[in-house]
């Protein structure tokens, strides 16, 4: 019997793609057993509309640098052609209907103890395989006690993945560029070159 496919959708602003974002996706690629790790930019995430968040084509760019490194890796323009605010339910219903697997949503751990605060965040918790792991300055165990409360409550579907929290954050690293000050080790090689050659966050 031919084995069911795993998809993984990873949503985000990705302004721009870091470190913590390519070894989050690697682990979830690597743990979770997935055929594919779909990275979806966000058009506007419903909490960052009182931000100017970079064109869609400069941070597709930079996810493109990244594609290459791992062959499970790919990219979706979905919610950057749908335009308008995008919300992660509406996402999940559309890729759920399109896809032939089980589909496995993944997401930061600061996002994740937040979902019930989301549109229609309920039906996510209720319906979608979560897949996160632990942050660096994240109090933990409040973030754990509030997961356990999501699979008492909702029966929620959560993996914790067993990766070393990565230090790094787009904001710090938009603040560097900048400042004029250096970003190596933050974010792939590929992104590094391309912020420099297209001049991004000066």
């Amino acid at each position: 019997m031919e084995k069911t496919k795993r998809y993984g959708i990873y949503g985000g602003s990705f302004d721009p793609i870091h470190i913590g974002h390519v070894a989050l996706a690697e682990s979830a690629v690597r743990e979770c057993g997935l055929d594919k790790l779909i990275f979806m930019p966000a058009y506007i995430s419903p909490f960052k509309q009182d931000r100017q968040v970079t064109g869609g084509t400069d941070r597709c760019g930079m996810i493109e640098t990244v594609l290459k490194t791992n062959s499970a890796f790919c990219l979706s323009r979905y919610e950057l052609n749908r335009e308008g605010p995008s919300y992660t339910i509406e996402t999940l219903r559309h890729w759920k209907k399109l896809l032939d697997g089980e589909l496995y949503f993944v997401l930061g751990f600061d996002s994740t103890v937040q979902l019930d605060k989301w549109y229609q965040g309920e039906e996510i918790l209720k319906n979608y395989h979560l897949v996160t792991a632990k942050r660096p300055d994240t109090d933990y165990s409040e973030g754990i006690k509030t997961i356990e409360m999501y699979r008492e409550k909702y029966g929620a579907d959560i993996t914790i993945l067993n990766m070393a929290p990565v230090d790094a954050s787009s904001t710090e690293v938009r603040n560097l560029v900048k400042e004029g000050k250096p970003i190596t080790g933050l974010v792939p090689p590929g992104v590094e070159e391309y912020i420099i050659e297209h001049r991004l966050y000066k």
